[in-house]
């Protein structure tokens, strides 16, 4: 998280990985504000790390998976006011490389996870739609995206709470 001159604002600098297995995607789930929450796993970019180191060490503490980020699919924008504080957060979203097998997901089609207080499992890519995965642009756009393998060039999208 990085300062601003101004009290009530934040910048914020994100890391996120595409791993899509078995035409799912995997996904972290946690307490939202308005019940459970999807993301891609991954996390804000500590001070002197690269995009790619802050995925890599972000998907590992999560997943207990190692990855590499592959391909840019896309840089994201998002605007957005949490607990009073105005955000402008830039995603950088990777395709990502596992370096060993999937695991089995166990009951429930999740697979274990490093951190308690997320959960880590496959979401099918055709119910994207109408999932809660955020930021909202991947549930639509992911995919299409990977019907065609991502063969499109880096997407630059924006987003702003209304």
């Amino acid at each position: 998280m990085l300062g601003s001159p101004e009290s009530g604002r934040e910048f914020l600098v994100r890391a996120c990985g595409i791993l899509v297995h078995a035409n799912s995607v995997l996904v972290q789930e946690a307490a939202g504000r308005d019940g459970p929450a999807q993301a891609l796993p991954g996390g804000h970019l500590e001070f002197g790390e690269t995009l790619a180191a802050c995925l890599s060490r972000e998907f590992f503490e999560e997943s207990g998976l190692n990855v590499e980020a592959e391909k840019l699919a896309y840089v994201h924008e998002n605007f957005y006011t949490l607990r009073e504080i105005a955000t402008h957060e830039i995603g950088f979203y990777f395709l990502v490389d596992l370096n060993s097998e999937f695991p089995t997901p166990g009951p429930g089609g999740y697979i274990p996870s490093q951190e308690s207080h997320i959960r880590i499992r496959l979401l099918p890519l055709a119910g994207l739609a109408s999932s809660s995965l955020m930021p909202s642009f991947l549930r639509e756009q992911l995919p299409r995206d990977a019907a065609d393998r991502f063969a499109h060039p880096t997407r630059h999208l924006v987003s702003r709470e209304e």
